[in-house]
């Protein structure tokens, strides 16, 4: 019977193998495409940080 449930795990897990790595692989997909996309703060013209340190 233990013999019986620890095949059915590692024959679902096996099954699950693939299904697991693709949403990996989604999720990673996902955060590089944010990443590239953030919008970041355009640099200030010199006279307008003189200004601000004055």
């Amino acid at each position: 019977m233990q013999q019986t449930m620890t095949q059915d795990n590692a024959i679902t897990a096996r099954q699950l193998r693939p299904v697991v790595i693709t949403v990996v692989a989604a999720k990673l997909a996902v955060f590089a495409l944010l990443m590239t996309t953030i919008n970041l703060q355009a640099p200030m013209p010199v006279a307008i940080e003189m200004a601000a340190v004055r």
